[in-house]
């Protein structure tokens, strides 16, 4: 997988299982990498948790996270 999501510091186990609920959900809904990424830091954001800066998005040169979809939406 030319994706990775790491956490720049130590978050904590309710604020990771926010971003992740977030993330997979507009993954599966069809939304771009980059966007999935964007929408769980800010289910952190709006819900007031700590640490919505710490998820990082990195991916392989040969690929762009704003248009790589990885379910598509019949």
């Amino acid at each position: 997988m030319p994706f990775a999501i790491g956490m720049a510091d130590e978050i904590e186990d309710g604020d990771a299982i926010a971003y992740a609920a977030r993330f997979y959900a507009n993954v599966a809904n069809g939304q771009s990498i980059h966007a999935a990424h964007a929408a769980g830091r800010a289910a952190l954001e709006l819900g007031g948790l700590e640490g919505a800066d710490l998820p990082t998005l990195a991916w392989a040169d040969d690929v762009d996270p704003t248009t790589a979809v990885l379910v598509t939406v019949e």
